[in-house]
């Protein structure tokens, strides 16, 4: 079977989970062919479009707020958009698979199946596309928010957000280390709120050690290195698991991905400064399945992750419930691969 796999830039997730699903697919032994939608469809302006997201939008909440309501609105049943339907004479896939709601906009209805992956534990309305022949979801949440927006149950794969398999190979964790250590990311922008404040509070306990991995930010990787040399700090890094495999608890806003393998390296999660949607529905998701906390004000918020530090009963409680998560999460995503084996 030929795979075509659409996604986009808007954020690392999109591209990240469409490569954890490429890679998955090819094990299978399909052939698999990933494509920004983006790219393909402003070909001349896809740079510009992605550099004004990530120095304009994402920094701004109340305006990426704003933005993504508009991308949360219904399909609108238009055709093909030229440029797909080129790629499609020339790919000729036997499936198509989504990993960002934007996509299904420029699809129409087409005759071959459609698969929409959605990367975030919240759904919305800019997800549906009423073709598609299922929706891969993250969990129970997602699939009963699909439901109430009318989705019948047979349509809706629980499998987890797609993680690469190095992530999903993490060990379980059980308790933490005598010399705790703090991972604090920012996703590809390098995006971490109240980073100083939370650099200054670390410096006082000596038995901590802290990485920060800053991703594209480079003037953030130069004042770290700069200001606290004591910091492990890097830029972009594609051996995520090494870094999850060795802490004790992930700092971070709370994107889909990010959350998910952390999930899958039972590290608890401390999701800073929620204000983007997804982040906020997220944030969620991490407080009902009691995975990790939530910090919302700047105030204390070195505190209170200490707090959770010196709480070895809560911290393993959290633990715990990942494991369990993990594991439905990898027989749901079994169940998965059985079914797409059929189309081999």
């Amino acid at each position: 079977m030929k795979v075509w796999i659409l996604t986009s830039g808007f954020g690392s997730g999109h591209r990240c989970a469409a490569d954890a699903l490429a890679e998955e697919y090819r094990c299978m032994g399909h052939t698999v062919e990933i494509s920004d939608v983006v790219q393909l469809l402003y070909p001349n302006q896809a740079e510009r479009i992605y550099e004004v997201f990530r120095r304009v939008i994402c920094r701004h909440g109340r305006l990426y707020n704003a933005i993504n309501r508009i991308g949360r609105g219904t399909y609108e049943g238009r055709k093909s958009a030229a440029a797909v339907q080129r790629e499609l004479e020339r790919i000729r896939p036997d499936r198509v698979v989504t990993t960002w709601s934007g996509c299904g906009r420029k699809l129409g209805r087409l005759e071959i199946p459609v698969h929409i992956c959605i990367t975030d534990v919240g759904v919305h309305a800019g997800w549906l596309y009423p073709h598609a022949e299922c929706y891969l979801v993250a969990g129970t949440e997602t699939a009963d928010q699909l439901m109430k927006l009318g989705i019948s149950p047979e349509r809706i794969r629980i499998r987890g957000i797609p993680i690469r398999e190095e992530v999903r190979g993490l060990a379980e964790k059980r308790g933490m280390q005598k010399e705790k250590h703090l991972l604090i990311m920012g996703g590809g922008l390098g995006l971490i709120p109240w980073l100083e404040e939370l650099l200054r509070g670390f410096a006082l306990h000596p038995e901590l050690r802290i990485t920060v991995i800053t991703g594209k930010n480079q003037p953030l990787l130069e004042k770290i290195r700069a200001e606290y040399p004591w910091v492990q700090a890097t830029g972009f890094v594609d051996r995520i698991q090494d870094y999850l495999a060795a802490a004790d608890v992930v700092i971070s806003k709370p994107g889909g991905v990010s959350l998910f393998e952390s999930i899958y390296a039972t590290t608890p999660y401390v999701a800073m400064h929620p204000v983007y949607q997804h982040e906020m529905e997220n944030a969620g998701f991490i407080e009902e399945n009691q995975i990790g906390m939530v910090i919302r004000r700047r105030t204390d918020a070195c505190g209170q992750i200490l707090q959770l530090l010196a709480d070895e009963s809560r911290y393993r409680s959290y633990q715990t419930h990942m494991a369990q998560m993990k594991r439905n999460m990898e027989d749901g995503r079994r169940q998965w691969q059985e079914l797409e084996g059929c189309y081999a």
